[in-house]
Order: C-alpha cells, then structure tokens, then sequence
C-alpha cells in the first residue's frame, strides 16, 4: 500500500517539479512510447526503435521521472491491450510484410504483427497522454497551487479548523 502512494506521490509531484511543461509533454510522449514499443524482448534482443527512443529520452532535456512513469503505464496498457493490438496487427498484415525487407523496421519487430499494433496504439496514446499531461501542468500552475500554498500557511497558523488533514494530505502529494 506504501508502495502505491509512494507512486501516486511521484505522479503528482510532477505537476510541482522545476520542468517546463514542455519538458513534461516530452517526458510523457516518450515514456508512452516506449511502454508500448518493445525494448529488450527476450527471443530477440534490442529493438531498435525503442532504443533509440531510449537514448531520446536519456539525451534530450526531459522529465525522467515523468519517462519512467509513463513508461510503466505504457506497459501495463500495451499488456492489457495486446487482444486489439493483434487485431490492429493482422489488419496491417501487408505493412508488416514491408517492413520486414527493411533492417530498421524489422530491428524493431514491425514484421511480427503483436507489436505492429502495440506500435499503432503507443502511437495513438502517446499524445493523448502528453496533452493531457501538459494541460494538467499548466491548470496546476496557475489554478491551484498558490490556493493550496496559502492553504497550507493558514493550516500551520492554525486559523482552519476542520479539513486540516485534508491540506496536509494534498500538499504532501504535490510537494509542497
């Protein structure tokens, strides 16, 4: 249970970091991408692609921690999603084909059509994810987190009575 909240607390403390939601939509697009690319696969080695968007992400001024996040919720999703990742492969039969005459494509397993998909959707979700993410930043910045700082000045003057655990809770989860 620890564990989780810790989690959560990382979550939310990416709304509170010293990135620029730039940063943020970066880091998140591709840990998104990288949950669903295939990375390491065990019978095949390194893919390329995924890689690649590895060193991306390892070189380029980015939120890492949003990265990693994303990247664990970009797996689970590609797990739970790999029945219509199959589906969205098979119906690319013919791209998968293509791909596999080209070294790049077929390093980074687009000629199998499991990850074919997974590739599709990782595509589809990535700037879902990193909109979201960015929007969710900047409505933070702005909206919420001088209320919460002048909450958490009055709880510690001790002039709100009532929801006093509740402010704490939250600022403890944004870091503040």
């Amino acid at each position: 249970m620890y564990f989780f909240a810790k989690i959560l607390k990382k979550f939310f403390k990416i709304f509170n970091s010293a990135a620029l939601p730039w940063q943020i939509f970066v880091g998140v697009l591709l840990g998104t991408l990288l949950g669903f690319l295939p990375v390491f696969p065990l019978n095949h080695g390194p893919a390329l692609l995924g890689c690649a968007i590895l060193m991306v992400a390892l070189v380029i001024n980015c939120h890492l921690t949003a990265v990693l996040l994303f990247f664990g919720i970009g797996k689970l999703l590609s797990y739970a999603l790999a029945g219509p990742a199959v589906m969205i492969g098979d119906s690319l039969d013919s791209v998968a084909q293509a791909s596999a005459d080209i070294p790049f494509l077929h390093a980074s397993l687009w000629s199998h059509t499991g990850w074919l998909g997974l590739t599709i959707l990782g595509f589809c979700f990535a700037p879902l994810f990193a909109i979201a993410m960015w929007r969710l930043t900047v409505l933070f910045r702005v909206k919420l987190r001088d209320r919460l700082m002048a909450r958490k000045q009055l709880v510690t003057a001790g002039k709100v009575g009532g929801n006093m655990i509740l402010v704490r809770i939250v600022c403890w989860f944004f870091d503040i």
